[in-house]
């Protein structure tokens, strides 16, 4: 028995069709078994038989097709497809000896050019359809018929809209369609988070989802197919724009509060948002599982050097080596399913960067003093280097590698207020040029070298006050044609909003307050003061005087002005004066969060 499974479109008939020609041209006897009912029954009278069930998933009773299958010759052959991997009752009982599970997996690059060409798709329009089909059977072969007929390549929205008809079928329910709209935005989908989004009991939304085939489950996280996905989030978006880009924005606040709050997923998930190729292509968390970022392995230098300088960077290399030897903390390398060293990235904040390891490496050592210059030495990230190395996988970049490489470098310098970022690029690079260009990146003139015969030069992307976290939400907020949060906050809102501390009403109605109507806006605005209050007041003078002073006035209780001066052992005067300091500081740190 052979259990193909996947979601919708993802070929699981047109496999069973093929299956079935083949085993015709081999001579074996064949059919096409419906949906049985108990009490079936069937005389089978010949040896070689090869029996065909398609969509396992309508059945009344998996029970009566196995009473049935207990009926076939001895070597007859059973192929089943269903959009669900077998249940346990496959699993037990004698049918895990015979029954073999086969998943099916998106097409890989070449696989889908080669059959849009053998569809009549020209080399150009071939290429243009693969980048968002996602290796998806079904989204091809639509967009092949669709093309070939109108000479012209169809409209991405027009594809999605059918894919997502066919991949949904029979597995809809009205009840649930904001739930699914949120599971297909967001990067993975949890119980709390379709509460706080969409402000209500989340169990049955999230069970129910839990229940579709093309959604994956691992405990309490879910995560949509990357087979449907973008065609499911272009059906939803063109058939509901305005609820799309309410959920997206609500999407938004929650993963900026939980970040503010110390998320270190957050960044991943406000990433995932951004909607420009150019931005997810040099910068995300990818999806794909084909590759893992880690550290340096023993080994890891020869493999990559014997690569680079094969290819013609041997005097970058030479340049490079010092950071995998001296520095290994400082680069990421991204590993396929072998292990093997597909991909690295180097990266280094001028304030900690050892001396000596620049001093090899003036390329390294011109960025530092750049950073230095413009008094930013400890809140600039050197985007030394990101490359795939020559002679690897084919497509790797375009598989998510180059994205996946650049955000694990972000989120290993764990930089608490990054603002600024130095890329280096070669001239060649135009994909690098423009995502530098897409998020404000500017060239800076005086960095400019010559490595290996190319011309080698850095671009300066300053995030603004707020840093990548204020940056990242503001691109969001941007792409859906919405002010920033940023835009009406003020120091005076800030000191309101501590005074009103233990009021869900009126920090509900704050500046500050992220989310949907309902606790979750408050709560949003005091995780933002505590997280502030604890960064700005660490490293002040009298930092223990003024953490007691907000945290009895404001964060822990409302005790009198009077009280807390008589504990603290100081005057009034003293005390309003470190009260102030307190409550300047908080608010200065909060303002250059929000930008």
């Amino acid at each position: 028995m052979i259990y193909a499974h996947g979601p919708g479109g993802s070929g699981k008939t047109a496999l069973l069709r093929a299956m079935r020609r083949r085993a015709g041209e081999a001579g074996r006897r064949s059919c096409w078994l419906s949906d049985p009912t108990a009490g079936t029954t069937f005389a089978w009278s010949s040896d070689g038989l090869v029996v065909f069930v398609d969509k396992l998933d309508r059945f009344e009773s998996t029970g009566s097709l196995r009473d049935i299958l207990c009926t076939f010759p001895a070597n007859a052959v059973v192929v089943v497809a269903s959009r669900h991997p077998p249940g346990v009752e496959w699993r037990r009982d004698g049918w895990e000896h015979v029954l073999t599970e086969v998943k099916l997996a998106p097409l890989s690059q070449d696989y889908s050019l080669t059959l849009l060409r053998r569809l009549g798709v020209p080399a150009a329009a071939a290429d243009a359809i693969q980048r968002w089909a996602a290796g998806l059977p079904l989204t091809l072969v639509l967009a092949a018929t669709m093309s070939v007929a109108r000479g012209a390549v169809a409209r991405e929205s027009e594809i999605a809209t059918k894919v997502a008809a066919v991949v949904t079928d029979g597995e809809q329910d009205l009840r649930f369609q904001d739930a699914l709209h949120v599971c297909v935005i967001a990067r993975t989908t949890t119980a709390e988070l379709l509460s706080s989004v969409l402000g209500t009991d989340s169990d049955s939304a999230f069970d129910w989802l839990a229940g579709r085939s093309y959604i994956e489950s691992n405990d309490d996280l879910l995560t949509v197919h990357e087979l449907v996905r973008p065609s499911l989030c272009t059906a939803m978006a063109t058939a509901a724009p305005e609820r799309d880009q309410q959920l997206r924005r609500r999407l938004c606040d929650h993963y900026y509060r939980d970040a503010v709050a110390g998320s270190r997923t957050a960044l991943a998930d406000l990433a995932h948002l951004v909607s420009s190729p150019r931005v997810q292509w040099g910068y995300r968390l990818s999806a794909n599982a084909c590759y893992s970022a880690t550290s340096v392995r023993e080994g890891d230098a020869a493999i990559v050097g014997a690569r680079l300088s094969g290819h013609g960077f041997r005097d970058w290399w030479g340049l490079s080596r010092g950071y995998y030897h001296y520095s290994g903390a400082n680069v990421v390398v991204a590993r396929g399913g072998d292990g093997a060293p597909a991909g690295h990235a180097i990266g280094f904040v001028p304030a900690t960067a050892p001396r000596e390891l620049l001093a090899g490496d003036p390329i390294g050592a011109g960025c530092a003093a750049y950073a230095q210059q413009i008094g930013a030495a400890s809140t600039t990230l050197v985007w030394r280097d990101t490359i795939i190395l020559p002679g690897g996988t084919q497509g790797a970049a375009d598989a998510g590698l180059y994205s996946l490489l650049n955000f694990s470098l972000v989120q290993r310098a764990e930089i608490p207020r990054l603002r600024h970022a130095l890329i280096l690029a070669f001239d060649r690079s135009e994909r690098v040029r423009e995502f530098c260009q897409e998020i404000g990146g500017r060239a800076v003139p005086g960095l400019r070298w010559v490595v290996d015969g190319r011309t080698l030069g850095c671009y300066h992307i300053d995030l603004g006050i707020g840093g990548l976290l204020s940056a990242q939400r503001d691109v969001v907020y941007r792409e859906l044609h919405v002010p920033p949060p940023s835009l009406t906050t003020t120091a005076a809102d800030v000191r309101r909003a501590l005074d009103a501390f233990g009021s869900d009403d009126a920090l509900s109605s704050s500046p500050l307050a992220i989310g949907p109507a309902g606790p979750g806006r408050a709560e949003s605005v005091r995780a933002q003061l505590r997280a502030a209050a604890e960064a700005a007041l660490a490293g002040s003078p009298h930092a223990t005087q003024l953490t007691t002073i907000v945290d009895r006035r404001f964060l822990l209780g409302r005790d009198a002005h009077d009280t807390i001066a008589r504990s603290l052992v100081v005057s009034r005067a003293t005390y309003f004066r470190r009260l102030t300091e307190a409550v300047d500081r908080i608010a200065a740190h909060l303002l250059a969060q929000d930008g």
